[in-house]
């Protein structure tokens, strides 16, 4: 049984990943509201913060998607990272992104809600 709280899309797309000493772009595999996969033969360490960009083009002006986060996970052809923050606007984003991506939209928006949901009870 999968350990995902989120549903994973595919979605092509350049990203941009800032560390403190540098900054390399690779092609994003899939995403979720949780993170994305990157296929990249750039190498990090895992736990190492970075600051994410995706650039949404097709529209006038381009969209800037923005994540920080860190590395999850390793493998030979990419990187795993984990978003810990967003602007509500990138989160607007990238909800739409998944939903319209999904073959389930409204299984993106009752995950969605669980985790707030799961968020506010352990806040209280």
């Amino acid at each position: 049984m999968s350990t995902r709280k989120f549903s994973r899309v595919n979605f092509k797309v350049d990203a941009t990943i800032k560390t403190a000493e540098r900054q390399f772009h690779g092609d994003v595999k899939d995403l979720s509201m949780s993170g994305l996969f990157m296929l990249t033969g750039e190498r990090l360490q895992q736990g190492d913060p970075v600051e994410i960009t995706i650039i949404l083009t097709g529209t006038v002006p381009e969209i800037f998607v923005n994540f920080s986060g860190e590395v999850s996970r390793i493998t030979e052809n990419g990187i795993g990272f984990t978003f810990k923050k967003m602007d509500l606007d990138s989160y607007t984003h990238l909800k739409n992104i998944v939903a319209y991506n999904s073959d389930d939209a409204e299984k993106v928006v009752e995950e969605i809600h669980h985790s707030i949901d799961e968020r506010l009870a352990t806040e209280t």
